[in-house]
């Protein structure tokens, strides 16, 4: 399979400078040189320098401005009808696993006057809690409602899809990013009540076409990618990040979400990711070995877990085989790395064994 890194560089640049959605000029960021870009001049090692760095903070300080804005926006529209909420984001702008410049925002709007908690937890043998009268869900199908009419009155001049079942869509106008506001309320489970912890709590987000909600654990998965992170020195999220760029720019369907292919790294031996300065290309080498593992040993890779303990990772029979696809197109990377620093190297040492090229090489900058 030959593929061509020259036309993925280009796909990333544009993605990570936010050309690719145009919400930023073209004009703006012509003239803007990253710190990959000077590190290696061949394609594919480009490419995974790339893939893996973080996208440029003054990109995601915006994001989260506009994730703000529109808070405000809400929390004053809700206070005129007698309402509240609390705002927080959850996904891979908090997560910093995201990948494009112009990355959207998911923000959680989550129901003010009640909420849902696990009867049997210690908070609530304690008394903590007081019965709510009304219907959880019906409250929360009504804010959804009134936050449409917020937004759709506040930005006018934008674009206002309610069509989702479990987010408003704003896009275009004066957004300088689009943000998903997602309705919900919160659930304060057992560990919760024990802790206190917000890392802990959980959030319900409302489904409207059942109507019903499900619960999620944002803030437990990305604590836990944190965690994760801190011993490899920052290569857990650059695998990460790694492998999202290359399922964008794959020319073949990878249904695999951010979602899980967190938690596909999430689950990997710590020693496989750790980075030293200079040697990026040994955070490649051990996500390849990796997804060979679990593409080897289906059983085993069934087994894996979320991060939050929500679920399998590979839940559906569906995600095996575009875990495979996945591994194929990192193998195919990592040859062709391999073989653009063996052309380099002129080693015969390195002849029989491409892998270990990647092990041996550091690159300053």
């Amino acid at each position: 399979m030959s593929i061509d890194y020259r036309s993925s560089l280009s796909r990333l640049r544009a993605r990570r400078l936010g050309t690719d959605h145009g919400k930023i000029s073209l004009h703006e960021t012509i003239t803007k040189v990253e710190r990959y870009q000077t590190r290696s001049t061949t394609d594919a090692t480009q490419y995974t320098l790339g893939a893996m760095q973080e996208v440029d903070p003054d990109y995601t300080r915006i994001s989260n401005e506009e994730a703000d804005r529109v808070a405000e926006a809400l929390r004053g529209g809700l206070a005129s009808l007698g309402r509240s909420a609390s705002y927080r984001q959850q996904g891979s702008v908090p997560a910093n696993t995201h990948i494009r410049g112009a990355s959207d925002v998911d923000l959680l709007v989550l129901l003010g006057e009640a909420l849902t908690y696990d009867a049997s937890g210690p908070g609530a043998a304690k008394g903590w809690y007081t019965p709510w009268s009304g219907s959880v869900l019906s409250a929360v199908r009504q804010l959804r409602t009134d936050c449409e009419g917020i937004l759709e009155r506040r930005y006018w001049g934008a674009t206002v899809d309610t069509s989702k079942n479990k987010s408003i869509r704003l896009s275009d106008g004066s957004l300088r990013r689009d943000v998903d506001v997602v309705p919900g309320h919160w659930g304060d489970n057992a560990t919760y009540q024990a802790t206190l912890l917000e890392r802990d709590r959980g959030v319900h987000i409302l489904d409207k076409s059942v109507p019903t909600t499900t619960m999620n654990l944002p803030f437990l998965h990305a604590a836990r990618l944190g965690e994760g992170d801190v011993p490899t020195s920052g290569g857990l999220k650059m695998a990460i990040r790694m492998l999202k760029n290359i399922k964008a720019d794959s020319s073949r369907v990878i249904d695999l979400s951010s979602y899980d292919i967190a938690g596909l790294m999430w689950n990997c031996d710590q020693s496989l990711l750790r980075f030293t300065y200079g040697r990026e290309l040994a955070i490649l080498l051990g996500t390849d070995q990796w997804l060979e593992t679990l593409v080897q040993n289906p059983s085993y890779a069934r087994t894996l877990d979320t991060p939050d303990g929500i679920r399998k990772v590979l839940n559906e029979s569906a995600k095996e085989a575009a875990l495979a696809l996945l591994a194929s197109e990192v193998a195919a990377l990592r040859q062709a790395v391999a073989e653009e620093w063996m052309r380099t190297l002129k080693s015969q040492r390195f002849a029989t064994a491409r892998r270990s090229v990647l092990d041996e090489i550091f690159i300053p900058g």
